[in-house]
């Protein structure tokens, strides 16, 4: 029996502070899986506060049910944990590829429609729903290639997907209408074409119109062509579940409140009964004819990942190919009139390098700021080339950018570069590092004084502590100001140990002093009270000193516990 929820709002970070304000005034909430997989900070709280309030949909955008490898066991770890913890009205992601031999697109590449796709995906998809304990929802994706050895209909073959492995369906109406476009079919023969009782959710987005196609951006309002199809759908389908997405641009909670509250309208006028006939498409079995061997599965997603990573571009990949590669596109990959083939793969190649692009900006925006548009976009492309995503997780992309930009012309001209890089991937890693109740000082203070010889401590996880030669806290301030003259100025001096950590929510580092630093390094190499003391007085400090600086670690919430031995 389907679930309603009523209608809701997909949330995106920057309306994460209403949400732990208890102020998500619609029906539920649908957030993206792998932004919650850290563990902890603001975005689990963000989680939590949400299922106090309102019902909570997880959507995922890298489970890549149809690549040829399965799923990488980590994720389905990271998911199932969230699953367990977050208990979610339900789970969906997208009918689609997107890893190739360990290397993430973080794309919603499409499938083709044949026999040997479709086993795969039935395959694929038992031991995913076997670990969630549940039937997930598969989302049609908007397409810009179709090929040419498919045998079904997209419609097909997510409706027969649905009926020999028992998944439900999350459609997504400005997708229907994005690839009715592309591929010149009628939205309505899409409606018409799934079985009502598969149906669970409907995504309402919008979508931008190019010279060659239209191409699914979920940025604006939701169109009134989306509408008429919801509509539709509504009439067709019964009270089905829907959720605004809106990724780009994004706008006041107010006016995406106002979107949700139009879907509710929407609804209602469309008289939320099912029509007759919708019985009429139920999941029999389809026949589908057999691939020949030549065209398989895998090798269709290596030729489509070498051609939307090439450095310049799906022309550029055509001359540098030879004639079997050349001969294997125009097999592979249909044409139309005024959207050939290669401008088609050309949208894939150019979504590919500027989704990286912007994920690596937001993650080092002072790099970015230090570097400059054009020279950052320069790193980053040669970066993605040589160092392709290989998580799920996006907000590990850039991991390895410190060691890059170390070996690069840009790190050999300043050390400053890669050490502010370093920093950066420290802060990124604090953010949502897992959650620890901080030592206090009440609780370090009942501790008698006869046991502190012997104490040893333990830190909470978004502590980590790094080196700098560099004055990284005169660099944030002269990012704080936007003078970035004076930070390129700043040259390297002695070698400073920084503390990263997380007060609340928010994340911060500063360096330490020579006695700071050699005390908290002691300590957190597991040396206990007295050796600590003991390696301060051989440096010519202080001992005393030392409890300043614990109780202002138990104010910045870095110690999580304090045991003897």
């Amino acid at each position: 029996m389907r679930s309603f929820l009523g209608h809701g709002v997909g949330l995106r970070v920057p309306h994460y502070e209403r949400a732990l304000a208890g102020e998500l005034d619609v029906d539920w909430i649908e957030v993206i899986s792998e932004n919650f997989f850290g563990g902890g900070g603001r975005p689990r709280a963000v989680l939590e506060r949400i299922r106090r309030d309102v019902p909570l949909v997880l959507h995922g955008v890298s489970l890549g049910i149809g690549s040829v490898d399965p799923p990488a066991p980590r994720y389905l770890q990271q998911l199932k944990e969230l699953v367990d913890r977050y208990e979610p009205a339900w789970v969906s992601d997208h009918l689609c590829w997107g890893q190739l031999a360990g290397v993430f697109s973080h794309d919603l590449l499409p499938l083709p429609y044949t026999e040997e796709a479709l086993a795969h995906v039935v395959e694929q998809l038992e031991p995913v729903q076997e670990a969630l304990r549940r039937p997930l929802l598969l989302e049609n994706v908007s397409s810009y290639v179709s090929y040419a050895q498919s045998e079904l209909t997209e419609w097909e073959f997510l409706s027969e997907v649905a009926r020999r492995s028992g998944c439900l369906i999350l459609l997504d109406l400005n997708n229907i209408l994005v690839s009715a476009h592309n591929h010149c079919f009628a939205p309505e023969r899409y409606l018409a074409g799934v079985p009502a009782e598969c149906v669970q959710q409907l995504h309402l987005a919008n979508h931008s119109t190019r010279a060659t196609h239209k191409l699914d951006d979920h940025r604006g309002p939701v169109p009134e062509a989306v509408w008429q199809l919801a509509e539709a759908a509504w009439r067709r389908f019964g009270p089905v579940s829907s959720s605004i997405e809106w990724d780009e641009e994004l706008p006041s909670w107010e006016t995406l409140r106002a979107e949700q509250r139009e879907a509710v309208r929407r609804a209602a006028s469309a008289g939320a009964e099912v029509a007759r006939g919708a019985a009429e498409v139920s999941l029999r079995p389809i026949a589908v004819p057999r691939v020949p061997e030549h065209s398989s599965l895998r090798a269709v997603q290596e030729l489509f990942m070498d051609v939307i990573r090439w450095p310049t571009g799906v022309a550029g990949f055509l001359e540098s190919a030879g004639d079997e590669r050349r001969r294997a596109i125009q097999q592979t990959f249909e044409s139309s009139e005024g959207f050939g083939a290669v401008e088609r793969l050309e949208v894939y190649a150019s979504s590919y390098f500027h989704r990286l692009l912007g994920v690596l900006r937001e993650l080092f925006p002072r790099l970015c700021w230090l570097c400059g548009e054009v020279a950052f976009h320069n790193l980053v492309t040669d970066y993605v080339l040589a160092c392709p995503s290989r998580d799920p997780d996006l907000r590990r992309l850039g991991e390895r950018l410190p060691e890059w930009v170390r070996e690069q012309e840009l790190g050999g001209r300043s050390l400053l570069f890669s050490e502010l890089a370093t920093l950066e991937v420290a802060l990124n890693t604090a953010l949502d590092a897992p959650d620890a109740t901080p030592l206090s000082e009440v609780e370090l203070s009942a501790v008698p004084l006869e046991h502190w010889p012997e104490l040893r401590f333990s830190w909470t996880p978004a502590t980590q502590l790094s080196r700098a030669r560099c004055d990284l806290e005169q660099l944030e301030r002269c990012y704080a100001a936007g003078d970035r003259a004076a930070a390129r100025g700043l040259e390297p001096g002695e070698e400073r140990v920084l503390v990263v950590g997380r007060r609340g929510h928010v994340t911060y580092f500063r360096a330490l002093g020579s006695g700071e630093a050699s005390a908290l390094e002691a300590l957190w190499r597991g040396a206990n009270f007295a050796a600590a003391c003991a390696r301060l007085e051989s440096a010519g400090e202080q001992p005393a000193e030392l409890v300043q600086w614990l109780r202002r670690w138990l104010a910045d919430g870095l110690l999580a516990s304090c045991k003897r031995g």
